[in-house]
């Protein structure tokens, strides 16, 4: 029986669903039931749309690419490894900042002049000075067999987005998430990671193509894409401990469950190019700084319950 439940969960999560429909007498998808063929057939397309929405490395314009570069030289001149401070329970998620020159201009409270010291100094890219970004950080003890961060693969990216206006009128929007471009060997925009635990989040070289116009996205709510795991490339790469990756904010990735129990350090820098700025679940500046309102609109309410979220005017 333990197998049983373990194929099942192992199956492809939209496979699955499908499944569930045809032996659900209250789903339109009950009326499929028998006739393999016109499964077959509607499986084989989704497959192939999924597969035409992740570029890989070796299909991408080596002059122009969207995807992850894994080297760290390529974002910095020289390999950098850095040293997460002293732990002291810090946990802030997506504060905005002014990223500056030196910590006077970030405007940053004073309990993160080491961090700015030892790590998001090196994250400052000369197009993104002056420009607000977003900062997290977050630290606490991790149990054997469980992940610090949200599990499963997915991109930073929520993709579309359904909001509700200050008039009550729903929309359909896209959401960026601090852009995604390496230009030769310049990088613009993006978000960067780094963790003091070797082998606790895994990414993949690639990308998941943005929406075509009047087309659904392959990304799913939150930016979900564990349905795109086996389609993949096969290599991905652990993130070595004390290195700040570079990646796309359409670039697949998991935070991987512990080996062991361990005190976890996560740093995330997202680049001036998002979209929405979720009020209830971001941590506000004490030194009042807030998202640039060119580029990034307030969002208030839960993202989590469906169509509720309000776009401050």
């Amino acid at each position: 029986m333990s197998e049983d439940k373990d194929e099942i969960t192992r199956l492809n999560p939209v496979a699955r669903a499908i499944l569930q429909g045809l032996y659900d007498t209250e789903s339109p998808l009950h009326k499929l039931l028998g006739l393999h063929y016109v499964l077959k057939a509607i499986w084989n397309n989704v497959v192939d749309h999924w597969k035409s929405r992740i570029k890989k490395e070796e299909e991408a314009d080596t002059s122009y690419v969207s995807f992850v570069k894994l080297r760290t030289q390529a974002v910095f001149p020289k390999d950098v490894v850095v040293v997460f401070p002293k732990p002291c329970k810090i946990n802030i998620n997506m504060m905005p900042f002014v990223m500056g020159r030196d910590f006077r201009e970030t405007r940053l409270p004073k309990y993160l002049l080491h961090y700015w010291d030892q790590i998001i100094k090196h994250c400052i890219m000369d197009s993104e000075v002056g420009k607000i970004g977003y900062l997290t950080i977050h630290e606490s003890y991790v149990d054997e067999g469980t992940s610090q961060r949200r599990p499963g693969i997915h991109t930073e990216s929520p993709g579309v987005v359904m909001l509700k206006d200050s008039k009550g009128c729903v929309m359909k929007k896209y959401f960026g998430w601090g852009g995604r471009y390496i230009k030769k060997t310049e990088l613009e925009g993006g978000i960067f990671m780094a963790s003091n635990v070797e082998n606790s989040c895994r990414v993949w070289n690639c990308e998941i193509l943005r929406p075509e116009v009047d087309s659904l996205d392959v990304v799913g709510k939150h930016g979900d894409i564990e349905h795109l795991r086996e389609f993949l490339p096969a290599d991905s790469e652990t993130m070595t401990a004390g290195r700040v990756y570079w990646i796309t904010d359409r670039t697949p990735h998991e935070s991987l469950p512990l080996k062991k129990g361990i005190y976890r350090q996560f740093f995330r820098l997202v680049t001036s190019l998002v979209t929405a700025w979720f009020e209830d679940h971001s941590t506000k500046n004490p030194n009042g700084v807030v998202p640039d309102p060119k580029l990034t609109k307030i969002v208030k309410g839960s993202k989590f319950d469906g169509i509720c979220c309000v776009i401050e005017p």
